[in-house]
């Protein structure tokens, strides 16, 4: 089964909320006390063990600041 991580550029994010919204899974909510230094809010991987590394999150952030890390467990 895999498993996903999702690691936030902070500088490119604009908290549009986009990957929060396409993510099928729910995994990834904004955070409510996180802000990027331009002071947007950031999004958070809320649940770890749901994420699948579909990567749609990244492909749907219109300012590339999202990376997404597939693990695939044996």
């Amino acid at each position: 089964m895999a498993r996903g991580e999702i690691v936030i550029n902070e500088n490119n994010c604009r908290g549009c909320g986009y990957c929060q919204g396409f993510c099928k899974r729910g995994c990834i909510v904004m955070s409510e006390d996180k802000f990027s230094p331009l002071g947007y809010i950031l999004p958070i991987l809320a649940d770890f063990d749901k994420c699948n590394a579909c990567g749609v999150c990244g492909q749907m952030c219109p300012h590339f600041a999202i990376e997404v890390y597939k693990f695939i467990e044996n």
